[in-house]
């Protein structure tokens, strides 16, 4: 992808801890002008070590087909300008939107982030809303957990859903169990819930329960 101001985007990857998990962050490269000129934009996600120890730091993957996929379905959802936005269109972002780099983070945390299954957090018996729901890519959905409603954002679809959780979801005391923003969950497709049972400041739209 090129963006309207000449960067292409890329992963990075830095064992910045020396422990082991490497931080992953977001890179905008200018390969227009002599010296390439970039912009690093560090995430909260964590990625699993590299498998060849012998890997330098820091490590530079391109962005694949899938994430573009799932960035643009994003920016469709958030930003009405956006709607009509092709995979190889130039786009102008502003990276001092907060609602671009939310995008950035979940798009990290779908490449990266390693799946927790969310059978232990999640209450089932409860989630039964009549029928099944057909839900997207990249569409934000609702899960009832053992903290209560949170909202999550869908980025795979297959058998079940991955989704990565907009609010962190804590046990109530005695159980350890602490998921947090931007962590990847899978969980059931009948789990799932319409986007606005999430809120904890309704707006007018939003179903109160």
């Amino acid at each position: 992808m090129v963006f309207a101001s000449g960067h292409s985007i890329f992963w990075r990857l830095s064992d910045e801890a020396g422990q082991g998990s490497d931080v992953v962050s977001i890179v905008l490269a200018n390969e227009n002008r002599r010296e390439t000129a970039e912009v690093e934009i560090e995430t909260d996600i964590l990625s699993p070590p590299q498998k060849s120890a012998q890997a330098d730091y820091p490590v530079d993957i391109e962005w694949n087909k899938t994430d573009l996929d799932l960035f643009l379905s994003l920016l469709r959802n958030t930003l009405d300008e956006r709607e009509e936005v092709e995979e190889y269109e130039q786009i102008e972002l502003d990276l001092t939107d907060e609602s671009v780099l939310r995008i950035m983070h979940i798009v990290a945390a779908a490449r990266f982030s390693i799946p927790y299954p969310a059978d232990d957090v999640i209450k089932p018996s409860q989630t039964n809303c009549g029928g099944s729901v057909e839900y997207r890519m990249g569409e934000r959905i609702s899960l009832d957990t053992i903290d209560g409603f949170k909202p999550a954002v869908i980025v795979s679809l297959d058998d079940e859903i991955g989704c990565v959780l907009l609010d962190q979801i804590t046990a109530p005391s005695g159980d350890n169990i602490q998921l947090d923003q931007h962590d990847l969950v899978v969980v059931r497709k009948e789990w799932a819930l319409p986007g606005d049972l999430t809120t904890t400041q309704p707006g007018a739209a939003d179903t109160i329960h």
